[in-house]
C-alpha cells in the first residue's frame, strides 16, 4: 500500500460514513412512508447530497498522490468530505425508534435550511482552495464557474427562507451539477 493509498482509506471512510447516514435516513422514512409528508425541495436535496457523496469519491482517486507529501494538504482535502458527511446528516431529519407522529420534511428543510445552506456554501470555496491551493490546479479552469454558482445558489439558500425560492433551489442545483459533471467529469471510453 503506496500512501497514496493508505491516505485514501479516511477520505473513504468519511464518504461512506455520509452515505451510510443518507441511506439509513431514506430507508427510515421509507418505512415510515404512511406518517412522512413528503416536501420536494427536500427530495431533490437529498438526491443531490447522493449525487455529490458519489462525485467527489470517484473525482477523488487521482488526489492521493497529488497530497501525499503535504499535511496540511491533506487536512485541506479532508474539508470537503467532512462538509459533505454534515450535510448528509442535515438534508433528512433523524428518526428514532419510537417515533409514532407524523414526520414534515418541509418543517425539517426549513429547521435545518441555516446550516445545511450555511455548510453547503463552504464547499465550492473549500474545493477552489483545494484545487488551486494545493493541488496546482490553474485559479480559473473548467469548475470554477460551477463552483461560483453553486457558491452564490447556496448564498440565495443560506439568506432567504421564502418558500417560493425552495421551491425551485434545490431543482437548479440538481441541473447544475449534472450539467457540471457532464461538462467537466465525464470521460469518453
Amino acid at each position: 500500500m503506496n500512501t497514496g493509498e493508505y491516505l485514501s482509506v479516511l477520505v473513504s471512510i468519511i464518504v461512506g460514513l455520509g452515505l451510510s447516514h443518507l441511506l439509513g435516513s431514506v430507508g427510515k422514512l421509507l418505512s415510515r412512508r404512511q406518517r412522512v409528508r413528503v416536501y420536494a425541495p427536500s427530495v431533490l436535496s437529498a438526491v443531490m447530497v447522493f449525487l455529490v457523496h458519489v462525485q467527489f469519491w470517484w473525482g477523488s482517486f487521482e488526489f492521493g498522490e497529488r497530497i501525499e507529501n503535504n499535511f496540511f494538504a491533506f487536512l485541506v482535502f479532508l474539508v470537503t468530505p467532512i462538509l459533505l458527511y454534515l450535510i448528509a446528516v442535515l438534508v433528512l431529519p433523524e428518526l428514532d425508534q419510537d417515533d409514532s407522529g407524523e414526520v414534515s420534511l418541509r418543517d425539517h428543510y426549513y429547521q435545518a435550511r441555516p446550516w445545511f445552506f450555511g455548510l453547503t456554501v463552504l464547499i465550492p470555496v473549500a474545493t477552489a482552495v483545494r484545487n488551486a491551493g494545493f493541488q496546482g490546479d490553474p485559479l480559473w479552469n473548467q469548475d470554477r464557474p460551477f463552483e461560483l454558482a453553486f457558491f452564490l445558489l447556496a448564498l440565495v439558500g443560506l439568506l432567504t427562507a421564502r418558500e417560493r425560492v425552495h421551491r425551485i433551489l434545490p431543482l437548479l442545483m440538481l441541473a447544475l451539477f449534472i450539467a457540471m459533471v457532464v461538462l467537466t467529469s465525464l470521460r469518453p471510453g
